[in-house]
C-alpha cells in the first residue's frame, strides 16, 4: 500500500457539543469508518493532535499509537461493545493466573507474584477461582462478578483493557492495570512470568527480544493513553 501523503500544514484542537476534536487545517479529523472523533479529554486531544503534528512529508501510522487505540474505540469498542465485554468476560473464566507450572521453582514464583492477584479479584469481583497445573482446562465455578464490573467501565476504558488483555492474556491483571494498581512495566514481567523465567534460564533470541520490547511500548501507549482520561470512569456512551 502507498503511504498517503501529509496533505496539511497545520494540526489544532476545538471542543465540540461532545467532548475535543482535532481539525488538519479546517478538516475535522474522523475514524477510516468516518465517524467524527470526539475525544474525552483535551490533552488526550492534544497529545494525538501532536501525532499528527509529528508527521512528516508522508503519515505513518505506526507512529501513532494513541490515535490507532482512538480508532479502535470508536470504531470497534463503540460498535461492538456487547461483544467485546463478552469476549474479555471469556478470559476471566481462563485466567492465565490460574494455570501454574509442574517446575517447582517456577511455579513457586507463580505462588508469589500471581497469587495476590487470585486473592484481590476474589475480593474485588467476587469470584472463587480454581487453579489447575498444567495446561488442562479448568471449569471455574462463577466469574460473573467480572462481567458486572465491564459493564461499569465506560467505552475508553473499556478498549484499553481490551487492549492489555489482548497483549497480556489476564483479564486481572488487565482490570488491576486500569484500575492503577500496576503500571505498564508490572503488568509485562507479571503476565509474562513464564517467558522472563525462561529467558533467565536460557537465555533470550534477538527475535523475541524485539517481540517483547513491542508488548512493552505497546504497554506503555496504553498506559498513556489512559493517563490521559477523565477520571470518571463509569459506564457513560
Amino acid at each position: 500500500m502507498e503511504a498517503m501523503k501529509r496533505f496539511y500544514k497545520q494540526v489544532s484542537t476545538d471542543t465540540s457539543d461532545a467532548g475535543w476534536v482535532i481539525k488538519l487545517d479546517s478538516r475535522t479529523v474522523r475514524s477510516p469508518a468516518g465517524v467524527l472523533l470526539n475525544l474525552p479529554s483535551s490533552g488526550l486531544a492534544m497529545a494525538v493532535a501532536d501525532e499528527w503534528n509529528a508527521q512528516g512529508e508522508t503519515i505513518n501510522p505506526a507512529c501513532m499509537p494513541l490515535f490507532s487505540l482512538v480508532v479502535t474505540v470508536v470504531d470497534r469498542v463503540m460498535t461492538q461493545q456487547m461483544e467485546i465485554i463478552n469476549e474479555l468476560a471469556n478470559y476471566g473464566g481462563n485466567d492465565l493466573l490460574c494455570y501454574r507450572a509442574d517446575d517447582d521453582g517456577l511455579a513457586g514464583r507463580q505462588q508469589q507474584h500471581w497469587q495476590p492477584w487470585i486473592d484481590w479479584a476474589g475480593i474485588e469481583f467476587n469470584v472463587n477461582l480454581r487453579i489447575a497445573t498444567g495446561i488442562m482446562p479448568v471449569t471455574q465455578p462463577d466469574v460473573s462478578g467480572f462481567e458486572v464490573s465491564l459493564h461499569q467501565l465506560d467505552v475508553w476504558r473499556l478498549g484499553v483493557l481490551h487492549r492489555a488483555v489482548s497483549l497480556g492474556g489476564s483479564l486481572i491483571l488487565g482490570l488491576g492495570f486500569v484500575a492503577g494498581r500496576l503500571d505498564a512495566e508490572q503488568l509485562f514481567t507479571t503476565a509474562f512470568l513464564d517467558e522472563l523465567w525462561q529467558n533467565e534460564k536460557w537465555g533470550c533470541d534477538f527475535e523475541a527480544k524485539n517481540r517483547q520490547n513491542h508488548i512493552r511500548a505497546e504497554l506503555d501507549e496504553a498506559a498513556r493513553f489512559l493517563a490521559l482520561l477523565p477520571c470518571h470512569h463509569q459506564a457513560k456512551q
